[in-house]
């Protein structure tokens, strides 16, 4: 493969420090597996194919880490356009992201190097209301999941 190298938002060897591509897609592995299963998490993904949002959120941290820049989907906004994702929806996948962090054995400091830069995503991707979501295309339809009883 003759990616060119991303630019990294973190220090240039960040890739290399958590483990490259294995370590990414353990991560994603075991955040995709709770996600999947989440009671609440789970609605949103009832349209997805977990290999092929497995395989893009990869690439996509890859390239921000300093790994092969090959990610070609959509920015953070405009890939949860559709979705009426709150706050609570976000926070509750940043503390899934940080127990798969854990289980895949991510160095504590590393670990607290990539929640922080997922935080960063936080405004890009919450919104206050489905009226501030619409389709990626026109027949889509906004995905709004309430959250369950109990």
């Amino acid at each position: 493969m003759n990616a060119v190298k991303g630019k990294s938002l973190l220090s240039d060897n960040f890739f290399e420090q958590i483990g490259g591509y294995p370590c990414l897609r353990r991560v994603h592995n075991i955040l995709y597996t709770k996600l999947f299963a989440h009671p609440w998490l789970k609605g949103f993904f009832v349209r997805s194919k977990r290999d092929v949002v497995e395989s893009q959120q990869t690439d996509f941290w890859a390239s921000l880490m300093g790994g092969p820049s090959v990610y070609g989907g959509r920015s953070p906004r405009d890939a949860h356009v559709h979705m009426f994702l709150p706050a609570e929806v976000f926070a509750i996948r940043h503390q899934l992201l940080g127990q798969a962090l854990v289980e895949a054995g991510v160095a504590p400091q590393l670990r607290e190097i990539w929640l922080a830069l997922d935080a960063k995503f936080e405004r890009a991707i919450v919104n206050q209301s489905p009226d501030e979501c619409h389709g990626r295309y026109r027949s889509e339809e906004v995905i709004i999941v309430p959250r369950p009883a109990g």
